[in-house]
């Protein structure tokens, strides 16, 4: 099964990109604040374009096999999308600021597909941009490799709508932290829709992804089906990390025998 390219965004519009990587003249629209006399279809009628499609006729379709050059998809995300060339032209024509930023995230995705190495370098050097430490970094790498499995592990369990990965969710933080998502953002003064894992500790964050990676094993044990077994599971793991974590803080305390 392919995957779709990961999208970008520009001026806070997200460009999305389909399968097979065509880039949404839509949202390249979107993102240029929308010029009415700029829109695909008026791009598309012009002569200078029609030339352009002449070329890439016999440049690039021999390449892309029976996909099109330029397609529109419907419903409410459609949109019409053209292959990458077609898309830095229109970019182009659209403003040259959106036309240069574009450029350098196409070429920033052809060197990270040669070196996958240069995702995990962008990605750090985003979270330093936010402020995170070195510990608070390896964590988070290490925490969204097993919220995904985790993740993966639920829809295969029969998890079904929002609520239900929310409820395993917050089953997860209340033992860890004492309270939901919502009562995590109060107790840090956070904005009501802001991630609470990026506010996290390292040892919050440690502590999270050995609970989540523990609940997809025992869920897969116990083959717990749906939302209510599945959270049940997440609860039980979280509950067993926090008992890890109240012995080991209370280790080595004055009056405290030494474990055993």
């Amino acid at each position: 099964m392919s995957t779709a390219p990961i999208p970008f965004a520009f001026n806070g519009v997200i460009i999305r990109r389909d399968e097979s990587g065509r880039v949404s003249l839509t949202d390249l629209w979107k993102a240029a604040q929308s010029p009415k006399k700029k829109k695909p279809a008026e791009w598309l009628a012009r002569e200078s374009t029609q030339e352009l499609l002449e070329m890439a006729q016999s440049l690039i379709t021999p390449k892309m096999g029976q996909l099109e050059l330029v397609g529109s998809q419907a419903g409410r995300y459609g949109g019409t999308y053209a292959q990458q060339t077609l898309a830095l032209s229109y970019a182009k024509w659209l403003s040259p600021e959106l036309h240069l930023a574009v450029n350098q995230v196409f070429f920033e995705r052809q060197a990270e597909e040669k070196s996958p190495d240069k995702i995990l370098d962008r990605a750090e050097a985003a979270y330093r941009r936010r402020g995170f430490t070195d510990a608070q970094i390896r964590a988070r790498f290490l925490g969204k490799a097993t919220r995904g499995r985790l993740v993966s592990v639920l829809a295969r369990h029969g998890v079904r709508g929002a609520s239900g990965y929310r409820n395993c969710t917050n089953a997860t933080y209340k033992p860890l932290w004492g309270g939901e998502a919502a009562d995590i953002r109060q107790k840090k003064n956070l904005p009501q829709k802001a991630n609470p894992r990026e506010h996290m500790s390292e040892k919050e964050l440690v502590g999270l992804h050995l609970a989540e990676l523990l609940a997809a094993e025992s869920i897969e044990r116990v083959q717990a089906r749906g939302n209510e077994q599945c959270a049940a599971e997440c609860r039980r793991a979280a509950q067993s990390v926090a008992r890890m974590i109240v012995s080991h803080e209370q280790d080595g305390k004055p009056g405290l025998p030494d474990p055993q």
